[in-house]
């Protein structure tokens, strides 16, 4: 017994060394070398194979990244960062007007505008950093734009600018003086206008204000109603409180464009026809403006206003010294000054504006260098 266990247990060593055996000969046997002359396999059969390393499948649903792109920008160019506003921004902002789109930038200050009630002069103009308009170069496709007013070398009005031929507005705030002189030391505003377009269009817009007047509580329990009220019955004037919900400001503006190319394209001309019809908004149809707000000793608030008021003042000088006194109605001259005049209600949050506009784009080339 004790002899055929251990013929059993050699038989078992002798297969696991086989084992053993075999497999570390199937490790060591070289990979077969890829051959460097000409190929053996048939062309019919190897091209497929060719064919499917050269262009491997592509798979569904794969995204195509664009890293990189020919079209000019102006921050690619430009030395000094160049703010763009596009005509997809014009026409998504629903203004008739170009300066008051160009005003809800954060480097452009209001100036002259249709919000300008008192000293305005009819114009538009563009106050980059608030140095002032004079310091602010207006350039229509590069050239510059002439002066606003005839009598004097005032700033550009861009009033002249039609806003549906307009491709962007550029606005450089740095360097731009080394460039253009000492009219651009704020900046510059460049229009570029679409020069080459072909055809007819006609582009109108009609906007309008809407406001709901709900005479809010202006502090110490009184309202605007209460010191219109108020000033009624001390005899003053007689502005009312604007009542209700209120839809007024209504503006349109339309500009007929015409385009055209001849001589092969080498010349073009566009020519532009505009009209634009601005109603006014006086603070009175506001609740928040028909008085100007002032607070009274008591800290109450009040409609103040001017010493301009209806009784009249005078400035009487004596001994180098000056002392004011009120005209007024029934007491004649008083010491001290009289009842404000409340100048709000006729100011305009929106004054009333009528204009025609016209103009013409042409070129011609002569030459490639003319």
């Amino acid at each position: 017994m004790l002899d055929y266990r251990q013929r059993l247990l050699a038989t078992t060593l002798l297969v696991s060394a086989s084992l053993i055996a075999t497999s570390a000969a199937a490790q060591d046997v070289p990979a077969p070398e890829t051959p460097t002359g000409p190929a053996e396999t048939p062309p019919e059969m190897a091209a497929p194979a060719a064919e499917a390393q050269a262009t491997p499948a592509a798979e569904p649903g794969q995204d195509i990244v664009v890293t990189g792109t020919r079209i000019p920008q102006a921050n690619l160019e430009s030395v000094s960062p160049v703010t763009v506003v596009s005509d997809q921004d014009l026409k998504l902002q629903g203004t008739a007007r170009v300066e008051d789109l160009l005003n809800t930038l954060p480097s452009v200050m209001a100036s002259q505008s249709s919000g300008i009630s008192n000293g305005a002069d009819g114009t538009a103009t563009v106050d980059l950093r608030g140095l002032g308009p004079n310091r602010t170069l207006v350039l229509v496709n590069g050239r510059r734009l002439v002066p606003g007013s005839p009598a004097s070398a005032g700033p550009a009005d861009i009033n002249f600018i039609p806003s549906s031929i307009v491709k962007r507005v550029e606005v450089l705030t740095g360097g731009a003086s080394s460039t253009y002189g000492a009219d651009a030391v704020s900046g510059v505003v460049n229009f570029i206008m679409d020069t080459n377009f072909e055809g007819i269009r006609f582009d109108g817009q009609y906007s309008v204000y809407q406001h709901s007047n709900r005479d809010r509580n202006l502090g110490g329990g009184r309202s605007m109603y209460d010191i219109l009220e108020l000033r009624k019955a001390a005899g003053l004037d007689g502005y009312a409180y604007p009542t209700g919900s209120v839809v007024d400001g209504g503006a349109f503006d339309g500009t007929v464009s015409i385009g055209a190319g001849f001589d092969d394209n080498r010349g073009h001309v566009t020519a532009y026809f505009g009209y634009r019809n601005v109603n006014p908004v006086l603070q009175s149809r506001r609740d928040y403006s028909a008085c100007t707000i002032q607070n009274t000793g008591a800290g109450l608030p009040q409609c103040g206003g001017s010493a301009t008021n209806a009784f009249g003042n005078v400035i009487y000088f004596e001994n180098g010294t000056s002392t004011f006194y009120n005209l007024a109605a029934d007491t004649g001259i008083g010491n001290g000054p009289g009842p404000a005049y409340n100048f709000a209600p006729t100011n305009f949050f929106q004054r009333p504006d009528e204009r025609y506009t016209a103009g013409l784009f042409a070129n011609y080339e002569i030459s490639p260098a003319i």
